[in-house]
């Protein structure tokens, strides 16, 4: 199983659920999020929570710190 990635910052912050339109990219059974600015990534088990340079939590990345 492999790490998620962590890159500074650099405030432009579009987060998404990595992967093709038919399947998710996952680590383990988690669903991996990135950041379209830095390319971080971001799985549910992570401390923090991922918002966009909105200031916004993206709706599935709500749904998925849920479960």
């Amino acid at each position: 199983m492999r790490s998620v990635e962590s890159w500074p910052c650099q405030s432009i912050c579009v987060w998404r659920r990595t992967g093709a339109r038919w399947y998710d990219e996952r680590v383990g059974e988690l669903s991996v999020f990135s950041c379209a600015g830095c390319g971080s990534e971001w799985v549910r088990t992570e401390p923090w929570t991922p918002i966009d340079v909105t200031g916004q939590v993206p709706a599935a990345v709500a749904v998925e710190r849920a479960r």
